[in-house]
């Protein structure tokens, strides 16, 4: 039965745990009052919501304190008298909450990934937004920006380390940008990301590398696998133009011209920054009329997520087709290329027509800036020849 305040709506002037439990949903909704502008609304659903209302340059505002239980009425006092302090000193607490939340870690670290994620190839805004999520925002998404300390950090940055090294590394980039960020716009005047030095040095690693010889067993393994049909044109792709794995897994329809055989991957996709140009062997292009055969025609991309369809390829799928056919220990998608390069190189073939199909940049500059003869010709001559060198290792 409700008590005669629930149904008058007089100030109840010291409310109870007991009270604000027994109060039941009516039709309409109704407050539980205490002084100083706190009550708990109680809706017709049953959500029990505490408010406080209150007067700032004669204008009546409210603040919203949170729902009961999960804000207890000793919580709910404590945040009122909080907020009524803000008032008497002539703060709005509704705009203190506002400016809290957007002083987090967790809105800050928002705020510096749309303003950067425009410079960043896909692939990499996408293992940045994983990386944040999974190892950062767990820990300091609700914090405020100030409160970080370089200590905390540090042992945080150490024991994800332990675990993954690579990734460590990473989130001390990341952690480096969001904090300047914060800097720039006034939140912070010192950056706490700490030095580098805290975190062990990376050794130099090349990716491992399939023989050209080699190529022959790989092929023939994976023409006699059950790897997906698409996933098994992409790594044929990998193979064919001598692309890097994100380049091919992330490609799109419009990229290709099948009229002039050839692949156009603008700058924004490339690592080098730089628009690439890759003329198809007729072995490309039957791949891919395959695959167009395979692909919805409403799908951008050559190979669409399973998942989301409007996504590219999952990033491991390739290295999980080398784990199947038991060639993990052998090469990587990546090392296709160093394939490519270590036959030609021991052909005497020009090495700025090599270059060119792995759109590399030169290493000197001066040279750079003079040759600026494409090779299209040539380079159409080196994947033809590179795509019949592998038919005939397929073959044995």
């Amino acid at each position: 039965m409700n008590t005669p305040a629930q149904q008058t709506g007089r100030i109840q002037r010291q409310l109870t745990e007991t009270q604000i439990k027994n109060a039941k949903a009516q039709e309409t909704a109704f407050k539980l009052v205490e002084p100083g502008g706190l009550s708990l609304l109680v809706k017709p659903s049953g959500a029990k919501l505490w408010r406080y209302r209150f007067t700032l340059h004669n204008s009546e505002s409210m603040l919203a304190l949170g729902r009961y239980p999960d804000v207890s009425l000793k919580r709910a006092r404590e945040l009122h008298q909080e907020a009524r302090k803000l008032v008497a000193s002539g703060i709005s607490p509704v705009h203190h909450k506002q400016q809290e939340k957007l002083s987090t870690f967790g809105a800050v670290a928002s705020t510096w990934q749309e303003a950067t994620n425009g410079r960043l190839r896909a692939s990499t805004v996408t293992q940045r937004e994983r990386e944040i999520k999974n190892d950062l925002l767990p820990k300091l998404r609700s914090r405020p920006i100030d409160s970080i300390t370089r200590i905390e950090l540090t042992r945080h940055l150490q024991v994800v380390e332990k675990r993954a090294p690579e990734t460590a590394r990473n989130l001390r980039t990341h952690l480096n940008g969001i904090f300047e960020h914060a800097i720039d716009i006034g939140l912070i005047s010192a950056n706490p990301t700490p030095p580098r030095r805290v975190l062990q040095s990376r050794q130099s690693k090349h990716h491992l590398a399939l023989p050209a010889e080699r190529t022959g067993n790989f092929l023939r393994a994976l023409d006699n696998s059950r790897v997906n049909a698409e996933t098994r044109i992409a790594m044929l792709l990998v193979l064919l133009t001598a692309a890097r794995k994100d380049e091919v897994i992330s490609s799109k329809w419009e990229e290709i011209d099948l009229k002039t055989k050839s692949w156009t991957i603008p700058a924004s996709r490339m690592k080098t920054k730089r628009e690439h140009w890759i003329p198809l062997s007729p072995q490309a292009i039957e791949l891919l009329k395959k695959l167009r055969e395979l692909v919805p025609d409403e799908c951008e991309h050559l190979f669409p997520n399973r998942v989301d369809p409007r996504r590219p390829m999952a990033n491991r799928s390739l290295n999980a087709v080398l784990d199947r056919l038991g060639y993990a220990g052998e090469s990587t998608p990546h090392g296709m290329r160093a394939a490519f390069s270590t036959h030609f190189n021991k052909m005497g073939a020009n090495i700025d027509v090599i270059e060119q199909c792995l759109a590399h940049i030169p290493a000197n500059k001066v040279r750079a800036a003079y040759n600026r003869h494409a090779y299209q010709e040539e380079r159409r001559e080196m994947l033809q020849a590179w795509a019949d060198y592998l038919d005939l290792q397929r073959v044995g």
